[in-house]
């Protein structure tokens, strides 16, 4: 029997080499320096290149898709195994880390970086478990294809535009969820509400970056001067951290909330809506009444009347960005739906609330992924995993989080956070550990082994 821990730590100085050159990338969404063939930014482009150079580096075929997503074939044959995995990151700024957020930091048996976890490190796990299977003698059904893209944290527009211009692979998994294997994900709704007022007493409201992120911090700027012993009556009945400042007359308020993952918006802080709370107690704005009535302390959609929960566990909703100025305000939900939900009652009773308010909404709902559990796809990852574990008490799983497996047919979410681990993806000090790390290799190099074996 081939042991491929002992496989994986022979290659354990080279694999932590390829992720500290990648996580040095900075590799976020920046429109700024977007172009032709480097869609996403010059950041992403720089990741794209150097994930590409370390395949060629180790001579196999690769394939630039226009700057949008890249692969390497690792292996001979017409059909091939997909690993989808991704190179971009979502931001750091705003966050406080103890180490070098664009790096790879070990401390202890612990890697501290972005991307150490989402997905630079699960990506280079499974290309190094893809190499050690590849080296193996014996007769594989197909090659495997690595294939990586640049846009997963703000749409996935990267592997949209890849499988339009490439063939899908035969099945595949990505390394940018959970073990045991994922066979189901929620659908993932956006709904972009946003309205006037005639408010003289709210000069501005801002939280958030990115739709699918807890925000973590919510900055206002009120009229006038009245507000400090209301507000930290506020901060300290909410045990809430927060500053307030008077600048040429008028109130600049700052709270501070919990960063989480859109799916489980219950692990946050949502500093966003708790700010609105405050803003509609001490004034009459409408658009921070609407987030307080439907949005503040509910990550269920009960306020909404969507509350919903399936097969795949309970619907959620993100307050994701707000940004309120000149009268004028817009805000940007994520929902995450059970794949048995009823989404045209979903979107008539945001209406009626949107309505309510004399705000307009728009909206677009993305499918939920379900692969039969007893597929050969599901029970062989799933027998790979319990073979290297020897863990019984954890089965196949769904989520509330949306990876590549929706994007393309057979495919699935597999690893690299074990059971009980918390890798604080999205958050400061993103971390795996080394050893987790390496024994996510080597049940990659397990499963590979398994599934590619005639």
């Amino acid at each position: 029997m081939i042991d491929f821990k002992e496989e994986v730590l022979k290659h354990k100085d080279e694999m932590l080499k390829d992720l500290k050159d990648l996580c040095l990338i900075p590799s976020t969404l920046d429109k700024s320096t977007a172009k032709e063939n480097q869609p996403f930014g010059e950041n992403n482009r720089k990741a794209l290149d150097l994930m590409l150079s370390i395949g060629q580096r180790d001579g196999f075929v690769t394939d630039d898709c226009d700057g949008y997503a890249g692969s390497i074939d690792i292996g001979e044959g017409e059909e091939c195994f997909g690993i989808l995995g991704h190179l971009d990151v979502v931001p750091t700024e705003g966050q406080e880390w103890n180490y070098p957020e664009y790096d790879m930091t070990l401390d202890g048996d612990t890697l501290y970086g972005r991307g150490v976890a989402d997905d630079k490190g699960p990506l280079i796990a499974a290309y190094y478990a893809a190499k050690i299977v590849n080296e193996l003698d014996f007769e594989k059904k197909m090659k495997v294809r690595i294939i990586f893209g640049c846009n997963e944290e703000n749409g996935s527009r990267c592997m949209h535009y890849y499988f339009q211009h490439r063939p899908y692979p035969k099945m595949g998994f990505t390394p940018d969820a959970d073990f045991p294997v994922v066979y189901g994900e929620k659908g993932n709704c956006h709904f972009i509400i946003k309205g006037k007022t005639d408010d003289d007493k709210v000069i501005s409201i801002h939280s958030g970056r990115v739709v699918n992120i807890v925000p973590d911090q919510a900055k206002a700027v009120l009229k006038g001067t009245d507000y400090e012993e209301s507000y930290n009556a506020f901060l300290k009945e909410n045990n809430f951290k927060g500053s307030l400042e008077v600048v040429d007359g008028n109130t600049h308020l700052f709270l501070k909330g919990k960063s989480a993952h859109a799916s489980q918006p219950q692990l946050g802080n949502n500093a966003a809506s708790n700010l609105c709370h405050y803003i509609a107690s001490v004034t009459d704005n409408s658009y921070a009444k609407f987030v307080d009535e439907y949005l503040y302390n509910d990550y269920l959609g009960e306020k909404f009347n969507v509350a919903f929960t399936g097969e795949m566990g309970a619907l959620t909703v993100n307050l994701g960005i707000l940004n309120y100025e000149n009268n004028e305000g817009s805000l940007t939900l994520d929902l995450r739906l059970p794949h048995d939900s009823d989404n045209d009652e979903l979107v008539k009773n945001v209406d009626e609330a949107v309505n309510k308010y004399g705000l307009s909404e728009e909206h677009d709902i993305g499918p939920a992924l379900y692969v039969d559990p007893n597929s050969e796809l599901v029970q062989k990852l799933h027998e790979s995993y319990v073979q290297f574990t020897n863990d019984h008490e954890h089965g196949p799983q769904t989520i509330g989080g949306g990876t590549y497996a929706k994007e393309m047919p057979n495919c699935v979410a597999f690893g690299c956070e074990f059971p009980g681990k918390n890798h604080h993806m999205h958050e400061e000090n993103e971390l795996i550990s080394l050893d987790d790390l390496l024994t996510a290799a080597a049940i990659y190099a397990q499963s590979l082994y398994n599934l590619l074996k005639k």
